[in-house]
């Protein structure tokens, strides 16, 4: 395994370097390099703690990213993203603009260490049926037939097929040290350990390491992996029978322990684990963010969510996302036929939003026709804030008017007691009026840097052409007068210093006049999106 303190970071300050991958692999010095997505330039250098954390969730979010496209395979719609070949270590498929993405997603050091704890079990590593020469006399009738008869009704039976440890010690030991490393993994992956496997790490932790001492610790590092190489060497040694399950575990760890990143099969350009094309990547992520937290009317992606892809439409061979009551007015038609354009996704307030789309409930205690319940704005901004009030406001009203048992605590105006759940799923539903408009919101995504926006170059341009087309087709497609705006969103990396400065915590926009001037003229935002809370809600729903 790598040392996270000498793994060096590139934060993409060469900008004539456009690759837009992202990942780890060797430099010309032959040295092990973490390129950083982009909008890090502010991320901490030689900070551990903070590689590390960044490692593992850039590892779950390209395999969660594997497993999502993989299952895109079992949907009998066509999608560009169907066509997925894998080979070597690597997964390669066609992104929806026909793009190839090549996904470079089997660490062996940490994927042989997963594959061998799904493969083996424990219970039958550590106590086999084998013949022993023990005799159970509570199981003699079932030996009869195999038994020698002697003169005076004497039988003999010399072995029965008994569960026996038949490699002692040094069985135990090894499982001990395969739970202690998974037992540390799991940790940083946010996964949930069997209570057997933590009882194992606990086990073998007491028996070769102090108290303090940690598989991922900047501190405790290289002493750690010390002693755990030292103990598979001996247990090595002195194990006289090693069957297949024992080599299962053996190989697993030992890869572990003295592994690099670099694959079996590299790819030419020398890539060893990562992802060309992050912003196929990053498209996901902000849709995921979207739907969990907007009123989403239009989205050109087939996410899924909920274990089911989102896409419920086709246009122009396209599968996207297109709430019921909303109207696609995105076309161009000439001759009687329609070109399609696809904006990234399209967001709506005003009259269709309800309260569930601004608040949220923490703390719930649920009882069998009441709930326990404390309401919170869903992020920090002004309007969710006083919409929040506006929900507190109507669940005190309704329950004066019905004489519900609610109660709220002294001091907690927020927070309440013995609500009616049907009551509270009513409000939740309930729409709000917040506006004589109605307002949309047109999003692109975009996986760019910040000074990609300030210069004047084609690309920009062609972007704003678009969003222009977009805003004109929605204006001329509805009788009512809308208010539309359109966005850039880009990543950033906010520390949390930066963080608990934000007005919200999604991100803030570049307001400071250094932009494109067509930008400015034309009135597009650009948005900072915070990386790492769009990270959290993509890692986290289901």
């Amino acid at each position: 395994m790598f040392n996270f303190q000498t793994l060096k970071l590139d934060k993409r300050e060469d900008l004539d370097n456009t690759s837009s991958f992202v990942g780890i692999r060797k430099n010309e010095n032959h040295e092990m390099v973490f390129r950083l997505p982009r909008g890090f330039n502010d991320f901490p250098d030689d900070d551990f703690e903070a590689t590390k954390n960044l490692f593992f969730k850039m590892y779950r979010t390209f395999k969660k990213f594997e497993r999502d496209n993989k299952s895109l395979q079992l949907d009998k719609q066509a999608t560009g993203k169907d066509n997925i070949e894998s080979g070597g270590n690597a997964y390669r498929f066609k992104d929806k603009e026909d793009t190839d993405v090549i996904l470079y997603s089997k660490i062996s050091i940490i994927e042989n260490l997963l594959e061998a704890y799904k493969e083996l079990s424990l219970d039958v590593i550590e106590r086999k049926n084998s013949r022993n020469e023990e005799l159970d006399y509570s199981k003699i009738d079932k030996y009869l037939h195999t038994a020698t008869y002697l003169d005076d009704d004497v039988i003999y039976i010399d072995e029965m097929n008994l569960p026996r440890h038949f490699l002692n010690y040094q069985s135990a030991t090894l499982i001990d040290l395969f739970c202690f490393i998974l037992y540390e993994l799991q940790n940083e992956l946010e996964e949930e350990t069997e209570e057997r496997v933590k009882e194992l790490a606990n086990r073998f932790k007491a028996q070769h390491l102090s108290y303090d001492q940690s598989l991922f610790d900047e501190e405790t590092f290289d002493s750690t992996i010390t002693t755990l190489k030292d103990s598979l060497n001996d247990i090595d040694k002195i194990t006289a029978y090693k069957d297949e399950d024992y080599w299962g575990l053996y190989e697993a760890i030992e890869t572990f322990l003295y592994g690099e990143l670099d694959m079996e099969n590299t790819h030419e350009d020398g890539i060893f684990w990562g992802i060309d094309n992050f912003y196929q990547i990053w498209e996901d992520m902000c849709n995921t963010y979207a739907f969990s937290n907007f009123n989403v009317v239009y989205a050109d992606t087939n996410i899924i969510l909920n274990d089911k892809n989102i896409a419920n439409n086709s246009f122009g061979g396209y599968r996207i996302f297109k709430k019921e009551k909303f109207k696609n007015p995105f076309f161009i038609e000439f001759r009687g036929k329609k070109r399609w354009m696809r904006p990234d996704l399209v967001r709506s307030h005003g009259e269709d939003e309800k309260f569930q789309d601004f608040i949220k409930l923490v703390n719930i205690v649920e009882h069998k026709f009441t709930s326990d319940f404390t309401v919170s704005p869903l992020v920090k901004e002004n309007k969710y804030r006083e919409i929040c009030k506006r929900f507190c406001k109507e669940l005190r009203r309704i329950k004066d008017i019905k004489k519900l048992p609610s109660r709220t605590p002294k001091g907690k105006i927020n927070t309440f007691k013995n609500f009616s759940n049907e009551e509270l799923k009513n409000l939740l539903n309930k729409g709000i009026n917040l506006s004589s408009n109605i307002g949309i919101v047109i999003l692109d995504w975009k996986y760019m840097d910040l000074s990609d926006f300030i210069s004047e170059n084609n690309k920009i341009n062609n972007d704003i052409s678009k969003q222009l087309c977009y805003e004109f087709s929605l204006k001329n497609s509805s009788v009512e007068k809308l208010n539309v705006e359109s966005q850039f969103v880009i990543p950033y990396f906010y520390s949390k210093c930066d963080e608990n400065k934000l007005e919200e915590k999604i991100g803030s926009f570049i307001d400071d006049g250094s932009l494109n001037k067509r930008i400015l003229h034309n009135k597009i935002k650009v948005h900072k999106a915070n990386f790492r809370v769009i990270q959290d809600v993509y890692l986290n729903h289901d």
